[in-house]
């Protein structure tokens, strides 16, 4: 299914357009991660309606895509890796976002921790992706820090308890992909953009 939806879509686009290797190679990367994407948010989607968690998937899909657009961090190398890790993280995640109560000490501790992380160690890159501009690493880090308070602000207002422990736990998750220990333990290459100045140098 994937391999026929890649190969129409690259035909498609061909019959349109005349593409180079490189723009058919980007082009073909593209459509991998938009069906890998789709695959899995329709998965998730069945499996939030099955149990009865759709607000708090929906909710924690945007609050922790908000955090990983500025933040980056970790992926993973195969696509069943992926999948291993994408239903425990989200459908898992969701049962704690809705019977789970902490305490105000614990929340103030993991927003604490949270803040840290994205300021020591946003945004992370990855092999595939090095971010080699200074200034774009930057504005990450700056954007990832405000969201992060604006979330803080917001919960501060709202007093909702949903929404509080959605917004704690998408904090918690990308601050262990971004961490430098957890791409040491998967074996995977830390501030990739340091290996690309070199091979510049």
């Amino acid at each position: 299914m994937k391999k026929k939806f890649i190969n129409y879509s690259l035909n498609y686009i061909e019959s349109k357009k005349t593409l180079t290797a490189l723009e058919r190679k980007k082009i073909k990367y593209g459509l991998e991660g938009f069906y890998n994407l789709i695959s899995k948010f329709i998965v998730l989607v069945i499996l939030a309606i099955t149990f009865d968690l759709t607000v708090e998937l929906l909710l924690l899909s945007v609050i922790y895509g908000f955090l990983r657009l500025y933040g980056f961090g970790l992926h993973a190398k195969k696509t069943w890796q992926c999948w291993i890790s994408t239903i425990p993280i989200y459908i898992g995640g969701c049962f704690l976002i809705k019977y789970l109560v902490l305490p105000p000490t614990v929340c103030y501790i993991i927003w604490i921790f949270g803040l840290l992380s994205f300021i020591l160690f946003a945004p992370a890159d990855t092999k595939a992706r090095p971010l080699i501009h200074k200034e774009k690493r930057i504005r990450a880090k700056i954007l990832s820090v405000v969201i992060i308070i604006l979330l803080f602000i917001i919960n501060i207002y709202l007093k909702n308890n949903i929404f509080l422990n959605t917004s704690l736990y998408a904090l918690i998750v990308q601050s262990i992909i971004m961490n430098p220990i957890t791409y040491k333990i998967f074996k995977a290459p830390y501030n990739n953009y340091k290996a690309y100045q070199k091979t510049t140098v």
